[in-house]
């Protein structure tokens, strides 16, 4: 193994959430693949089965359009993220956190180039982030995704 890449397997276990599953990715093409670790990270550490960043333009109430997916339930990467928390987001400072009892965790990530953009994790016990350390680490890895869509740039790739 090659001593600069993380070896994930030991995260994977064997239980009925991740064993024996690979991952898929939608949008990690060239550099975006620098989302899969803090992504990933995030689904683990809620527990959930997908994670993803997505983006929703300033200007009026459209749809969510995807940027990077990283999904352990589906070969084909789910692409759909919920509408009703990014409302419920639009007006906060960044970092904003919400969380849905059905196991959604959307971090509302900052605006850049007319785009409001958030990091969301479906699936699993949202309700382990709501306080604490892991909270504190969910925060850390939404501003590890920050910094590469604001600071490295990869914000302006959105089509």
């Amino acid at each position: 193994m090659d001593e600069g890449v993380i070896d994930i397997r030991k995260y994977l276990g064997t239980g009925p959430t991740y064993g024996g599953r690979s991952f898929s990715v939608w949008g990690g093409e060239g550099e975006r693949a620098r989302f899969a670790l803090p992504v990933w990270r995030s689904v683990f550490l809620v527990g959930g089965e997908r994670g993803g960043i997505y983006y929703q333009r300033v200007e009026g109430e459209g749809d969510c359009v995807p940027f990077f997916v990283l999904d352990l339930g589906q070969d084909t990467p789910r692409t759909d993220f919920s509408q009703p928390l990014v409302f419920d987001l639009s007006e906060e400072e960044a970092p904003a956190v919400r969380i849905k009892d059905q196991g959604e965790v959307m971090i509302f990530l900052g605006v850049e180039g007319g785009r409001r953009w958030f990091l969301e994790v479906v699936g699993g016990d949202a309700g382990g982030v709501r306080v604490g350390k892991k909270r504190e680490e969910l925060l850390f890895l939404a501003g590890e995704c920050a910094g590469l869509l604001f600071f490295r740039e990869f914000a302006g790739e959105a089509e």
